[in-house]
């Protein structure tokens, strides 16, 4: 199956590539004379690398160049730095770096927590991703586990909160059954991406649920199910539908960020590198060397 990628601005590609190293370099010399760099400012970086990434694949579709990759796990390292911020700040110390542009910072305990430090259940999953793509889930581990805290327990059955779920325990063994053993067996971490999925299932039966089963985090669920459960069926097909939907956006986009879109990305990288599966769908949306994590022949 043929699945074209929708339009993005030219304006907006322009802007995205126009002496993007000096560019990024100036912005992220500016956010640091700031003072304590927070997790907007971190998520702000992660957002314009991925806009230069996604920029950069409409010349050159396969992004299978040094420099993608340096700014993919830069992505990636910006994006982990927002989740530690609202994991450790004033709580514990940690530090955050981009190698790209060799710049750094390390944060101590102590101070007030402001309202405006953690992240959403949207951000994580965007950073959850981006570490799947970057392979640095493990060593960012932690973070994640705390980081979605505040408001783990809330809204069952709302997809973006329950694909967070799904990622920890497919990804991470990290099941929320505190009496299950570590780690836990592959049964174990499909029952519950499959708990997830019926939670889902219903609350979309409630008067207030209509439409939660067709949102992307709700479909992206499914796809990661099929990882779960080994079938390559279910996850060519799933994911076809989750990409036919990223692509039916009205268009043209603003963000050339959206031309690489995390979610499919990601669950292809997580079935590749669990059972070296490629995508059947043939798109742009999916270049192999994010799939692969840049492997060489």
């Amino acid at each position: 199956m043929r699945i074209e990628r929708h339009q993005v601005e030219e304006a907006a590609v322009a802007a995205a590539l126009e002496d993007f190293d000096d560019r990024f370099g100036a912005q992220v010399r500016t956010m640091s004379r700031g003072g304590r760099m927070a997790t907007y400012e971190w998520q702000r970086l992660a957002e314009d690398l991925l806009d230069h990434l996604g920029a950069l694949s409409l010349g050159a579709p396969a992004l299978d160049t040094p420099q993608a990759q340096a700014y993919l796990k830069d992505a990636a390292a910006a994006a982990a730095g927002a989740v530690s911020y609202a994991a450790y700040n004033t709580y514990d110390s940690f530090s955050v770096f981009l190698d790209h542009v060799n710049f750094g910072m390390s944060y101590r305990p102590g101070g007030e927590r402001d309202d405006l430090d953690g992240v959403t259940a949207w951000e994580w999953n965007d950073a959850f991703c981006l570490a799947v793509l970057a392979d640095t889930v493990t060593e960012n581990g932690e973070a994640f586990h705390f980081a979605r805290q505040e408001w783990d327990g809330n809204a069952p059955g709302d997809p973006t909160t329950e694909l967070v779920k799904g990622f920890l325990a497919q990804v991470l063994g990290d099941t929320g059954d505190e009496e299950e053993e570590y780690p836990p067996s592959d049964r174990a971490k499909l029952a519950a991406v499959d708990a997830g999925l019926e939670r889902i299932r219903a609350c979309a039966a409630g008067a207030a649920g209509e439409g939660l089963l067709g949102r992307p985090d709700a479909m992206g669920l499914r796809v990661l199910r099929a990882v779960a459960a080994g079938d390559r069926e279910a996850f060519d097909s799933e994911l076809a539908a989750l990409l036919l939907h990223h692509s039916a956006q009205p268009g043209p986009l603003t963000r050339p960020r959206t031309l690489l879109p995390l979610l499919p990305l990601a669950l292809a990288a997580l079935a590749y590198r669990t059972h070296g599966w490629l995508p059947a769908a043939d798109t742009e949306y999916l270049p192999r060397t994010l799939v692969t994590g840049f492997e060489t022949a």
